[in-house]
């Protein structure tokens, strides 16, 4: 399981990258980025456009990374899971954190990766740029953060299970 989403993972990296390449060949400058329906307007060069949203998609999914290797590795007291005392009880009990905790993080991290495509659609069709399918941002933003809610949801119940059920999940890395 690990191993699909990892790649899931990659993935979604990849074509939010993907999409923030075409976008940096299509769009016209000055880049307009609508940040609010008030009027909060900014715009950007293109490479400023390109840069801005590749160092977001770098830090947001590199914060992930090192979240899903370091929070499992620290004191039982910092622990910030439920049933903290069961997984931090010995080595394989920390070990099979540690891989759960990389898998729930790069979860989070897909749908981040959703979330900024869907974002960077958003601002291709502001720009008067518009996509070759049918694309409603509201819908699919919604859809995203529900998954999303229900992922971080999961977290409670994937970390908070009981003893006997954690000690049938086997991850494999």
């Amino acid at each position: 399981m690990i191993k699909f989403i990892k790649f899931i993972w990659m993935l979604s990296m990849l074509t939010v990258m993907g999409v923030l390449l075409y976008e940096n060949v299509i769009l016209q400058p000055p880049v307009t980025i609508k940040i609010d329906d008030v009027g909060g307007i900014f715009n950007l060069t293109k490479n400023g456009f390109f840069y801005l949203f590749l160092a977001a998609i770098v830090v947001f999914n590199g914060i992930l990374l090192i979240l899903g290797t370091v929070i499992p590795t620290l004191p039982e007291k910092f622990l910030p899971i439920p049933k903290r005392k069961f997984w931090s009880k010995n080595s394989a009990t920390r070990r099979m954190l540690l891989n759960n905790f990389k898998l729930w993080t790069k979860g989070i991290g897909i749908f981040i990766n959703l979330f900024i495509m869907v974002y960077l659609v958003s601002i291709q069709i502001e720009n008067g740029a518009t996509p070759k399918f049918p694309f409603d941002a509201s819908i699919l933003s919604t859809i995203i953060l529900t998954l999303l809610v229900g992922w971080l949801v999961l977290f409670f119940a994937w970390f908070g299970m009981n003893k006997t059920a954690a000690e049938k999940v086997k991850v494999k890395s």
